[in-house]
């Protein structure tokens, strides 16, 4: 027998969605008003150049919701910095591919090491039963979101 979700329950879930998304929207103001490190959004790409492969402008826009505009913007501003680099792209040369750096690696496992105390720090006397029941919590809402 499946168990009977109330309505507070649901209720308790929203608001808490509201309070975590507003919380992220205070951080991204927070470091917006910071001058040197990387941005919420500068971190993101950053994490998909990460990975190792080549990806197109576009490609990057989509996977870190940004629009096609703000992406070249930052990519101009990283560039710069000299964390990527834009290169032809060998299998199509029309196409332009951008590549992390050394320097961006860095940046990057900098940044991700950081990322990674503040979690451990906040969640210490959380299990990992606790930590695992979050993540699934967490892709049912996405999940419920893509499917609106």
């Amino acid at each position: 027998m499946m168990p009977v979700v109330t309505v507070t329950s649901i209720d308790e879930l929203r608001a808490a969605l509201r309070e975590m998304l507003a919380a992220q929207r205070r951080m991204r103001g927070r470091e917006a008003q910071r001058t040197g490190g990387l941005s919420f959004s500068q971190h993101a790409v950053l994490r998909v150049l990460a990975d190792g492969g080549v990806h197109s402008a576009g490609e990057l826009a989509k996977e870190t919701d940004l629009t096609p505009a703000s992406m070249t913007k930052m990519l101009d501003g990283l560039s710069a910095a000299g964390l990527l680099e834009r290169v032809r792209d060998e299998a199509d040369r029309r196409r332009v591919a951008v590549v992390i750096t050394d320097a961006g690696r860095a940046v990057h496992a900098e940044k991700e090491a950081e990322i990674r105390a503040a979690y451990e720090r906040v969640l210490e006397d959380v299990d990992d039963d606790e930590i695992a029941a979050m993540a699934s919590a967490l892709r049912r809402v996405a999940a419920f979101y893509d499917a609106l």
